[in-house]
């Protein structure tokens, strides 16, 4: 009886020592989760830029770090997530970057109307030397830029015809919370109205609002071809869409780990740059067949009408050049 009793002891010892061999490597072997958020809804360009982003961050860490991607401003507006990264209490998002000005007033440089010449310029500038010199102040308010998505082409989106800047005096534009684009408006005229994203819809649908700035992707998304009929195709701005990682949380990775975010992050923007694109050529057919009353305007008379701002920022002027410089 003794013997039998010592036999289930050792039996029992056994499997004890043998859960603890494969229970105790898989809970020090469990995967660093980053958790990214973004307001757009899961079929939009910056939700699948998202998800690549993960799938080569936990390709280039062999699965140590992975990436849960919050949609739908899940977490929260762009303005909430941006303040949420900078106080380390979610790990990234992406954001537009006139956001950043709360951070950095001189990052409204690249919100300035016609800054960009094309898409190729566009990346040609932020992802240099150019781009590191706007962005790298905001690690000291604990923001670190790893990457920059395509936001979209954006053009005057109006319930009334809008086909030249004359057009654009008094009506009630509604444009991004950002200071350059607020004094952009007033420089044509308009009753200028800073709005989150998420407000729009309804805006236009009530007239609470005639217009925005604002791109084919988005418009079609959010379904604001249903209450705004017109496009004026003036390409006023290339936008930018950031994606924004707590600096301290960066920092706090090996230098191993940070090589592989930021070569998840950046081949991840190339990637969606391309869908982006592709969904903006997509997505302006879509949304004339469904209607919506496209005008080519003479870019010239826009361009006059706006260049006034760059005199209101002559501390700007030697970044403005060396951003023009790369156009050429």
């Amino acid at each position: 009886m003794k013997r039998v009793n010592m036999v289930i002891v050792s039996v029992i010892v056994c499997l004890i020592l043998s859960a603890v061999v494969f229970v105790v490597p898989m809970e020090s072997e469990a995967a660093t989760v980053l958790r990214v958020a973004h307001e757009m809804p899961e079929n939009h360009p910056y939700h699948l830029g998202s998800l690549k982003f993960g799938d080569l961050l936990k390709e280039k860490t062999n699965g140590r770090m992975e990436v849960k991607v919050y949609p739908s401003g899940q977490l929260g507006t762009q303005k909430e997530l941006a303040e949420m990264v900078a106080a380390n209490q979610l790990d990234a998002c992406l954001v537009w970057q006139g956001i950043l000005e709360s951070y950095d007033p001189n990052t409204g440089v690249v919100s300035l109307p016609f800054i960009f010449d094309s898409w190729e310029h566009t990346w040609k500038v932020v992802d240099g030397e150019v781009g590191q010199e706007i962005f790298a102040p905001l690690e000291q308010k604990g923001i670190k830029v790893i990457a920059v998505f395509n936001n979209g082409l954006y053009n005057v989106v109006s319930r009334v015809p809008g086909k030249n800047p004359e057009d654009m005096v008094g009506i009630k534009l509604r444009v991004q919370p950002s200071a350059v684009f607020v004094q952009s408006g007033q420089m044509m005229g308009s009753v200028v109205t800073p709005m989150a994203f998420g407000e729009v819809y309804s805006a236009l649908q009530l007239g609470a609002i005639d217009a925005q700035i604002q791109g084919p992707i988005n418009v079609r998304k959010s379904k604001h071809y249903e209450v705004a009929k017109y496009t004026c195709q003036n390409n006023i701005s290339f936008l930018l869409e950031p994606m924004l990682m707590n600096s301290k949380k960066f920092n706090s990775f090996s230098a191993e780990d940070q090589k592989a975010i930021l070569e998840a992050a950046y081949e991840a923007s190339l990637w969606q740059r391309e869908d982006a694109e592709k969904a903006d050529v997509e997505d302006t057919k879509f949304l004339k067949e469904n209607g919506m009353e496209y005008y080519v305007p003479d870019l010239e008379l826009w361009r006059a009408a706006v260049m006034p701002m760059y005199d209101k920022y002559p501390e700007w002027k030697e970044v403005v050049d060396k951003i023009r410089a790369l156009a050429k």
